[in-house]
This record gives structure tokens, sequence and C-alpha cells, in this order.
């Protein structure tokens, strides 16, 4: 028998595993060049050239799509984005076309759009990882107004057809569908309905909530309590659900009791019942959650201050707009001391009282690993003269006064780990003694532990200090 000697690449494009990491960053018109090159190659970039469809820009290519073409490509069709109209769907009727993972789709307002809408989720119910579902918002743009009209009615089986309900005795979760992440805005949906999708959702990791409207709780129907949800992007109100003819619907969070970091968009509280916030615990519902960010647009200061004081236990990391760091939410956060040991400040510093408020917490933090406030510029004595007491600081993404060129910066950096390698002592010369950078390295040096620093220009990993 004879023996053929296989030719070993000689170019690094000969390689699959090359060529699929190339076209990961090649622009669609270079992957359709790279496709004509060989039976090889074709395999490697035609995923790449049919991975998203987004109607928003390729509706008029994409109509002219022959059912030839997709019995070909569909198959690689695994983002869609921007579905608006019944042309959109029916573009994408087709048995290949049925390993979409990602969709992002405006309600349709007519019955048969949503009945051939329910054909293509169906298809796609062991691909689809990520959907997005939007209406555009009522005219006026009130609850009342969106809870009259039909088009923002969601039901189940609008998702995922068919679906048991979450009552029945014989359903099997783990018969449930492989979403991971789900965005609702301008909807409305039972609250049976919502308790059965989480349900039939083992997967579901991360749910982002605008302006949803859960309507209809019936005290007598029990809610699940069992999603395995972790992330939760929803303002304060929509928690508490937005219909004024259901003021008895218990919280959403007793849904998610494995809830670990939870985005509050807004702190504007309902307007259907008056909430106290004094006298929540979160932690009831949502022992696990440790992590909260503020809307970068919120100003409601008391509302936030008073969640930080009583709400939440163990809190770990906060994330918040610079505006809002006033006196009140100081105290919140100091009074998470045992337990914060990340905070990160959004937004344009405010003033020097703002400057003041961090210092009060970067000296009564004891705890803290990571403090972010990225555009605050520090006076270097005002630091010299607080004693921050956060000796476990990690991580640190702020700039100092005097510190305004990457030529500084990067000097400063190569002191202070010059002085680390030395044994944690600052070496200069005496002229050099007053520099800015020479001070600054000096205030760094007391913070054993950190080893991620950002200046003003990029992050550099520090070397350990020795022991």
């Amino acid at each position: 028998m004879q023996v053929v000697a296989i030719s070993p690449p000689t170019k690094a494009l000969d390689l699959p595993e090359i060529r699929a990491r190339v076209a990961s960053f090649l622009p669609r018109r270079d992957c359709l060049q790279c496709m004509r090159v060989s039976p090889a190659w074709f395999q490697d970039f035609a995923p790449l050239v049919w991975h998203t469809i987004d109607f928003d820009k390729d509706a008029t290519a994409f109509a002219a799509v022959t059912p030839e073409i997709l019995d070909k490509y569909g198959g690689f069709i695994s983002q869609t984005l921007n579905i608006s109209t019944f042309e959109h769907i029916q573009a994408l009727q087709h048995v290949k076309v049925s390993s979409i993972a990602s969709m992002k789709i405006q309600l349709p307002n007519n019955w048969l759009w949503r009945a051939t809408l329910s054909d293509l989720l169906r298809r796609s119910q062991g691909s689809i990882t990520s959907l997005n579902f939007w209406c555009l918002p009522p005219q006026p743009n009130t609850f009342v107004e969106q809870r009259n009209w039909a088009v923002h009615y969601m039901q189940v089986n609008d998702v995922f057809a068919p679906f048991p309900s979450s009552t029945d005795p014989r359903s099997n979760a783990s018969l449930g569908n492989r979403l991971k992440s789900l965005s609702l805005t301008n909807i409305c949906l039972t609250r049976e309905g919502f308790s059965s999708l989480l349900q039939y959702s083992p997967l579901l990791d991360e749910l982002t909530l605008e302006r949803v409207m859960f309507i209809y709780h019936k005290p007598g129907i029990p809610l699940y309590t069992g999603s395995a949800l972790r992330y939760l992007s929803a303002d304060f109100a929509q928690v508490w659900c937005n219909d004024n003819l259901d003021l008895s619907a218990p919280c959403l969070l007793l849904h998610f009791p494995l809830l670990e970091k939870w985005h509050l968009t807004s702190m504007t509280r309902p307007s259907n019942r008056t909430i106290d916030l004094n006298n929540l615990d979160f932690s009831s519902w949502c022992p696990l959650l440790k992590t909260i960010t503020f809307g970068s647009y919120d100003t409601d200061t008391e509302a936030m201050s008073a969640l930080l004081l009583s709400n939440f236990k163990d809190l770990e990391s906060c994330t918040l707009p610079a505006k809002t760091l006033v006196m009140s939410t100081t105290l919140g956060l100091v009074s998470l001391v045992d337990s914060l040991t990340t905070i990160r400040i959004t937004g344009d510093a405010q003033d020097a009282t703002t400057t003041r408020f961090l210092s009060v917490i970067m000296k009564l933090c004891r705890n803290l690993q990571v403090l972010s406030f990225e555009t605050l510029v520090y006076d270097v004595e005002a630091v010299e003269k607080s004693q921050w007491k956060c000796k476990d600081l990690r991580e640190l993404r702020v700039r100092f006064k005097g510190l305004d060129t990457p030529q500084k910066i990067d000097g400063c950096i190569k002191k202070l780990c010059s002085s680390r390698r030395s044994g944690g002592i600052a070496l200069t010369r005496r002229k050099d003694v007053d520099m800015i950078s020479t001070r600054v390295v000096q205030h760094l040096l007391q913070f054993k532990k950190l080893r991620t620093l950002w200046l003003g220009t990029e992050g550099y990993y520090l070397p350990c200090s020795p022991a």
C-alpha cells in the first residue's frame, strides 16, 4: 500500500483555527471575498457573513434572498436584530433558519404577524439564548394608556409555545427552553404568565425590564419562586408592578432567590402604592444580593440613602452617580462599613464637597478593595492630610492634580514599581522630594495589596510588594 505524505501547513492561514480567528475581525465585505478562495475557506468565513442580520441595515439586501440561498446558508444565521414588520418575519420563514441564538423584535400588532413569529420562535427554541421584545411607547406615555392598547400585550406563548401552566403539578422545568437573557420594554404581561416564563426558563440568568406592566395577579394562584436569575435591570417602581388594579401584587424580587446583582435604573417610587423604605428587607427575598448599581440619571438621594441604610444586608459593591454623593448617601455607604469592598462612582465629579465626602468613605470603609472614580482629580496635599484606612485596597482608579500628561503618569508608575521592588522605599533624589509624582508614590506605597492602578491613561498591573 502506498503511503502518501501529508504536507504540513506552510502558512498561518492554512490552518482552519487561524482562519476562523481572523474571520471574526473582518468586515462582511472581506469575508465574502475570502469565501471564494477555496471550499475550506468557505466553511470558515461563511458563518461570519450570515451570522447577524440587522433589518435596520440589511432589509433591502435580505429581501432579495431566495429560498434556495436560505437553504444553503440559513443555518448560519445566529442573530437577528430590529425585526419590526411582517415582511421581516416572512423573510426568515425557512426550515433552515432554525439556529437563531439572539433576536431583537418589535412585538407585532397583528395576529397573523404573531402567529408567524411564534412559528419562527418555535423552530429556534433549541438555540435561542437571548430575546429582546419591545413596543413603541403609547401616546400619551402613561401606564393607563399602555394597559388600554392590545398591541402591548404579550402572551407567554408568544415567546415559546406551547407552555404548560406554572401551577400544573405535572410540569417539569427540565423541559424548558435555553433562554439565558430576556429584555422586555413597554410590554403588558399577566403575573401568572411571567411566573410560567420563569419556571420554563431554567437557564435564565439576566433580565431587563423597562416600563413592563404585570397585571391580573390572583392571590389564589401560587407564584414560582425558584428562578436561577442572577442579574436584574429594573427601576424601583418596576419591581412593585405598575398596575393600579393590582395593589395586592407582591414584589417581583420574590421570584429571584439567587439574585446577585441589581441595576436599579431609577429610584422613582410606584405611583399606585406607598412603600415604606425604612421597613423593607430585600435580603428576605434575595439573600445573595451583594451588588447594587444606581441609575446614572437618578437624583433621589433621599431614597438611595434610605435603601443603603435599611434595606441591604452585607452589601459588597455599590455603583452610583457622582451627583448623588452627598451627606445622606455617604452615611448610607458608611453604614455598610463591615461588608462594602467595592465603590464605583460614575459621571463628572461635582465640586470640592464631593472630594470631602469620598475622603470620609476612604477613612471609614476599612474593608474597601476597589475604588473607581475616574473623573475625580485629587489634590495630593488633601490626600496626604486624610487618613485612608482601607489598607486592603487592590484597585484604584482616580486622577491626581499635576499628573496631567501621559509622560508624567508613566513616570509616576515607574517610580512606584521601582519603589515596590526595592522593598517599599521611595527612591528619590533630594531635589525631587516635593515633586507631585514622588508625593503620590509615597502615599500609594502604604497600600501593599494594590495591584491595579489607573491614573488617567490606562490601567497598570503593579508588582507585588515584598513581604
